[in-house]
């Protein structure tokens, strides 16, 4: 059985075409704790619509870091979301990308 792999070239052309992550405005970010009362995996606060499963979010801190993560479930009431990563965020080095 062979494995396919990918050419450094191909490899950037797939990540260029990933679809660009949604900006989020006026994060706050927090953990929510385990049934043992160690912190869970990160969660971050914010108003406006619920981001879907999957989805790549964008945020930039009051601190100025930006960071992104692959959302694992949102929760939406009266305009205030909570959503939350099942990985560890990533910073963005650079804002523009």
């Amino acid at each position: 059985m062979s494995t396919k792999k990918t050419a450094p070239a191909e490899q950037e052309v797939m990540a260029k075409s990933a679809p660009a992550p949604r900006v989020v405005e006026g994060v706050t970010l927090t953990r929510l704790p385990l049934k043992d009362n160690t912190p869970g995996h990160p969660v971050a606060m914010f108003k406006g619509q619920a981001p879907k499963s999957g989805e790549c979010l964008e945020f930039t801190l009051e601190n100025g870091v930006t960071y992104r993560g692959t959302v694992a479930e949102a929760t939406e009431a009266a305009g205030e979301v909570m959503a939350e990563f099942a990985a560890s965020l990533t910073p963005v080095l650079d804002a523009a990308s």
